[in-house]
């Protein structure tokens, strides 16, 4: 019996080997660093937050902290009583990887008319690792299972685990307006003292609309430190916490326009990889062209839900 136009693409996409070797082997750990590195550099979160990978598909991450005191009244040459002794508490971050996929076909004219040629296809790579970089900075954003983008919807990405996980604090910010100050503030205010002993690795995450907009807020005041904010000089800061912009955070359009504020310590925010990201081409002789083939799995997670919080209905009106 003939087979189907689908069944002949699935028998040859079995036997790509049998193409000439058209196809190439998974990346090496050395080349998948660096295609890492190439992807997360240029984004605006990834490069903050923690970088877990490992060989396996699903894992789980160790957590670890003392949320209580651990010293006690001493006494010379005693041990301490069995209920005066501390031991930390301790869990399970489980990254749950998803497939996700990328395929650049380039005709056989375009790689010719390049004075470069192979430089062209190293090139061509380097700008397929930034797309992949900044996808997956995406999904990790504004991933929500329940979303209509079939993409988004493969994984909750950190705002919604920030909003909706166990121990969420979650401030609604619709009432003040352009108050940025007020809502950093209320952030801040609503954590936890326990977590907020590392000020340094904090982190004010934000669209990138509010940080051109609080720059000029600061540049009123008619200071030199509002001269600084309007030129852009110095990293923008509240209470010593850096605010970040992320040119990916979703905004929803309406009357006003509205987006989120998530403040994190830049650890306690996971980007999962499985190490094995394959970056392959395959060349077609019928089509006359090359593709370039790029898949990994991938996950974001949170540690701690509740040392995050979050702002939503802020407004981010030009």
């Amino acid at each position: 019996m003939a087979l189907s136009n689908q069944e002949l693409l699935q028998k040859a996409a079995l036997t790509t080997a049998d193409f000439g070797g058209a196809g190439e082997a998974p990346l090496t750990i050395e080349q998948v660093e660096e295609f890492l590195r190439l992807a997360i550099t240029p984004q605006a979160m990834l490069p903050e937050v923690r970088t877990v990978k490992s060989n396996a598909a699903t894992w789980q991450e160790s957590k670890i902290e003392f949320g209580a005191r651990i010293m006690k009244p001493g006494t010379e040459s005693s041990r301490l009583a069995e209920g005066d002794r501390t031991k930390p508490t301790t869990g399970l971050v489980e990254i749950v990887t998803t497939l996700i996929r990328g395929e650049v076909p380039v005709s056989d004219e375009v790689l010719e008319d390049q004075v470069e040629r192979a430089g062209f296809a190293d090139k061509l790579m380097a700008m397929i690792a930034e797309a992949v970089g900044r996808d997956v900075e995406e999904l990790f954003i504004q991933g929500d299972t329940t979303s209509g983008d079939s993409y988004l919807a493969l994984k909750d990405g950190w705002l919604k685990l920030a909003e909706n996980g166990s121990g969420a604090n979650v401030y609604a910010a619709a009432a003040d307006a352009q108050d940025y100050q007020t809502i950093f503030n209320k952030l801040l205010t609503s954590l936890p003292d326990r977590f907020k002993r590392n000020i340094q690795d904090m982190r004010y995450f934000v669209p990138q609309r509010i940080v051109e907009k609080y720059r000029d807020i600061l540049s009123a005041r008619g200071t030199p430190l509002g001269d600084f904010a309007l030129e852009g000089v110095r990293d923008l800061v509240y209470q010593g916490i850096k605010i970040i912009g992320v040119p990916l955070f979703p905004i929803v359009a309406g009357t006003p326009d509205t987006s989120k504020i998530l403040l994190s310590h830049r650890m306690n925010l996971y980007a999962g990889y499985r190490r094995e990201v394959r970056m392959e081409t395959f060349r077609d002789p019928r089509e006359g062209a090359t593709s370039f083939v790029v898949s990994s799995r991938v996950c974001p997670q949170i540690a701690h839900v509740a040392a995050t919080a979050i702002a939503t209905g802020v407004n981010v009106e030009p």
